[in-house]
């Protein structure tokens, strides 16, 4: 996070929420308003949802939206709208998702680069507390791949996304109050989640095509069970909590 800024993480219970997405999205959007009126400070909320397709307003514009989304609902994968920008992102229990609203100065040098730099560097001190050495980069073949997906060894363990608001900072300067999420890949199956992509891909006329082999999961880095999206879940909240 920027520096001076103190970090307060949510929770909606002492364990980490498993959370509806609707209800899910409404926590971020609180917490980017609260961020917009506050001017000032960096608020985390850590989450899981259930089983779904998760994709940004550009997506509805494809002629078979529509069709594609009842389809992928009778096979048990509802697709859901977000706020934020990227791609479909499959989601589910094993994912483990970490949402950030902070205000910046509205200055020259502004940039989606520095606002994605500044969230997802407590990320990946977290990730370098569990020894895994990860880093920023797009990876051709990932879902929704961008330049700010964390990566090892040149395979995907989290997307990131953000979505901007003009506001203005705590002594009335210009600001923009920003709202960033990651998606990590705990423990989902990889498999089954790609190939749901790739479907609801193929249904809405897309000829694109997603490797399951471009991803990774922090139950295959640290081979242990005990690396299970709840566990690390709490982990990480805990961690933000701290640091």
């Amino acid at each position: 996070m920027p520096a001076g800024v103190t970090a307060t993480v949510t929770a909606a219970a002492e364990r980490v929420p498993l959370l509806q997405f609707a209800a899910a999205q409404e926590l971020e959007r609180r917490l980017l308003a609260a961020a917009a009126a506050r001017g000032s400070g960096c608020s985390w909320a850590v989450w899981r949802t259930h089983q779904s397709l998760v994709v940004p307003s550009q997506t509805t514009n494809a002629a078979n939206f529509h069709i594609a989304s009842l389809d992928m609902s009778l096979r048990g994968w509802p697709v859901y709208v977000r706020d934020t920008g990227g791609d479909v992102t499959p989601q589910s229990p094993g994912t483990i998702n970490a949402s950030a609203a902070f205000v910046v100065p509205r200055t020259p040098d502004l940039s989606i680069r520095a606002t994605y730099q500044s969230f997802c560097a407590p990320l990946l001190t977290f990730l370098g507390t569990l020894g895994i050495e990860a880093y920023l980069s797009s990876v051709r073949g990932a879902f929704c791949d961008g330049a700010f997906n964390i990566v090892v060894d040149g395979r995907k363990l989290a997307g990131t996304a953000q979505r901007w608001r003009l506001t203005q900072t705590s002594d009335g300067s210009p600001g923009v109050a920003v709202l960033a999420h990651a998606a990590i890949l705990a423990d989902p199956d990889i498999e089954l989640s790609i190939a749901a992509t790739n479907r609801f891909y193929r249904l809405c006329g897309e000829d694109r095509e997603v490797d399951p082999g471009r991803h990774t999961s922090l139950v295959t880095l640290l081979g242990s069970s005990q690396a299970g999206a709840e566990r690390l879940s709490q982990s990480l909240r805990d961690f933000l909590e701290r640091e």
